[in-house]
């Protein structure tokens, strides 16, 4: 039968962004799906470069392209606007995907751009041994291969951790100009040594490479600052949506190398997701929910499909596609999922001041094997959006009176999207005799370090299809696997170093307090795992589906249908995944498109 596309790719995130350049230098006509839209920031540059092409907000109304802007508010009534970018069945267009399950909650991104849109813009390759252990085939060729494509689609990477930009000094080590460090970041630093000294324990720490724009003079006119004259302006909210416009997202590499461009082959059509797909004559046929036209399923076709949903998304898909479609499938589809070790915590009242809304979400990193164990440590911003709601749920946990009504504020306000009335644990009047009265956001979490840590789980997590909706469930207890344990032990070790007199360590409030060891999920990794044959993945090491029509251990594969997004990782990497996936879909794509 003939075909509408040469390919079509689900998913505008980085697998998805990655097959499309590839596709169209080689002129091939691309359609891509996307359930969001577009979300950009409504600040407008003072003065645009040169030969910039027009602003994306101009540019998508010229071409009906949904457009909506970042959650913006930086103070707590700007969690109505976090709540009004909630996806949910009433409000499809939302750009966070919340997704609650039974023993953990999954963050996950819906837009143009994928999970760049919400991550946290660092860009770090994992430990040798951390591959080795989950059977992934990524050497130097690999993650070269990765870095260039950033460097090349994205942007240059640049270490931010300092309170202004300082070109051309060696930020690892500042020695007597250590006062120009971000806060939080010299307490992780200082922390690190001390911790490493008492549990002997190599525990490095080192600034993260991060896909921000930095001012960098030293680059002269070819800086990325001066080409988008804009730069990191170390406003804490990085996974809100950056106002000044300085992260290198991937909606903007769609656009200016392919959208703009309309000879590029490649269309985009967002609010469209896609259901599943079943094999035809010459190709595969793609049966999408067309939200732009109440909800229409309609259908598309094309000999190469390259999914790129994300680890929920396209494990979804393909169950639907075994179970609707008829497409057969490997009976590894749905596991391996791996938390990826993914653990937030506090030191409450730090012993210096930490100042967790300024800066960029990560700023620098300690990787480290404790108790057999990879992890990495990372200090997490806490936006000025969350510091009434943070300062005030960390500060009622210990009280249970007052931690089952907050309990009960938050359930109200989640259910009925509204924000929660935080007076009551406020004085009503201001004294301006007391510095505790009526704080700024800034002073509000001065003295709450957030940890960010991933480390090595078991990967043994399952999705099924529960009434055509995804589940997610473990064998046995998530929470009890030794992994989170081995966590909490260092992050105390830390915690000892980094208190004040008063200080104490608080985990997650869904780990403890709001909830009984419930994690909150920001890397989700697998569901349709890499694996020798098909009696171990879903996917081959080059991303080709394995072909379930064949005996168990068969390395058959179906012609023209390619994973490339985290949902192959067979297993935790501990540590952030962008750069992997990266590596994994450019591998991919290149033998699909030699």
């Amino acid at each position: 039968m003939d075909m509408d596309y040469d390919a079509i790719v689900i998913g505008t995130g980085f697998g998805g962004t990655i097959a499309a350049t590839r596709l169209a230098q080689q002129q091939k006509k691309v359609l891509m799906l996307e359930r969001g839209t577009w979300w950009v920031t409504p600040e407008q540059l003072g003065k645009p470069p040169q030969n910039a092409p027009k602003p994306i907000p101009q540019w998508a109304k010229e071409n009906n392209q949904p457009l909506q802007y970042w959650p913006r508010p930086d103070h707590r009534d700007g969690l109505l606007d976090l709540f009004a970018a909630i996806r949910h069945d009433a409000n499809r267009d939302g750009l966070y995907q919340y997704s609650i399950f039974k023993q953990a909650h999954v963050l996950t991104a819906s837009g143009v751009g994928g999970g760049s849109l919400i991550y946290s813009n660092v860009t770090l390759r994992p430990e040798p041994e951390v591959l080795q252990s989950i059977g992934l085939a990524l050497g130097d060729t690999e993650y070269k291969t990765a870095y260039d494509w950033m460097a090349s689609f994205r942007g240059h990477l640049n270490k931010i951790v300092t309170k202004i930009p300082l070109p051309g000094r060696d930020v690892s080590n500042l020695g007597p100009d250590d006062y120009l460090y971000l806060d939080r970041s010299r307490v992780l630093k200082d922390a690190a040594a001390a911790v490493s000294a008492k549990l002997g324990v190599a525990t490095a720490w080192e600034p993260l490479d991060l896909s921000i724009i930095e001012y960098d003079p030293e680059r002269g006119a070819t800086s990325d600052a001066a080409k988008a004259h804009t730069f990191c302006e170390r406003q804490g909210r990085c996974l809100l949506g950056c106002l000044p416009a300085a992260r290198h997202t991937l909606n903007k590499t769609l656009y200016t190398r392919l959208l703009a461009n309309p000879q590029s082959g490649v269309t985009l059509s967002p609010l469209t997701e896609a259901q599943h797909l079943r094999r035809v004559d010459g190709g595969y046929e793609v049966t999408f929910r067309d939200d732009r036209d109440d909800g229409q399923e309609k259908t598309v076709s094309a000999p190469l499909v390259f999914l790129a949903g994300g680890t929920l998304g396209t494990t979804e898909m393909l169950l639907r596609s075994r179970d609707v479609g008829g497409l057969q499938l490997s009976d590894a589809l749905g596991t391996r999922f791996s938390t990826n070790g993914d653990f937030g915590a506090f030191v409450l009242n730090t012993a210096k001041p930490v100042y967790s809304t300024r800066g960029p979400i990560n700023t620098c990193h300690v990787q480290v094997k404790f108790d057999g164990v990879h992890m990495t440590i990372e200090d997490s911003a806490i936006p000025s959006m969350f510091a009434a709601l943070a300062s005030t749920l960390l500060g009622v946990l210990d009280n249970f009176a007052k931690r089952e009504a907050f309990r009960a504020k938050m359930l109200f306000s989640w259910t009925f999207k509204a924000l929660p009335d935080l007076r009551d644990f406020f004085p009503q009047l201001p004294d301006t005799y007391d510095p505790t009265s009526f704080q700024t956001e800034a002073e509000m979490v001065s003295n709450i370090f957030f940890f960010n840590v991933m480390a090595q789980d078991e990967a043994n997590g399952v999705f099924r299809l529960n009434r055509n909706r995804l589940d997610l469930d473990w064998p046995q207890p998530v929470a009890q696997q030794p992994v989170f344990a081995k966590i909490e032990t260092l992050l105390k070790a830390f915690t000892e170093e980094m208190r004040g007199p008063n200080g104490r360590y608080a985990a997650f409030p869904l780990w403890q307090g709001l909830a009984n060891r419930k994690l909150v999920i920001t890397h989700p990794l697998g569901g349709c795992p890499i694996g020798a044959t098909s009696a171990d993945g879903v996917v081959d090491a080059l991303g080709r589906v394995f072909d379930g029509s064949k005996p168990p251990g068969s390395t058959d594969v179906l012609p023209g249908l390619y994973v490339v997004d985290g949902s192959v990782i067979p297993g935790a990497l501990a540590a952030n995944p962008t750069l992997t996936i990266a590596a994994q879909a450019l591998k991919t794509v290149t033998a699909a498109l030699p």
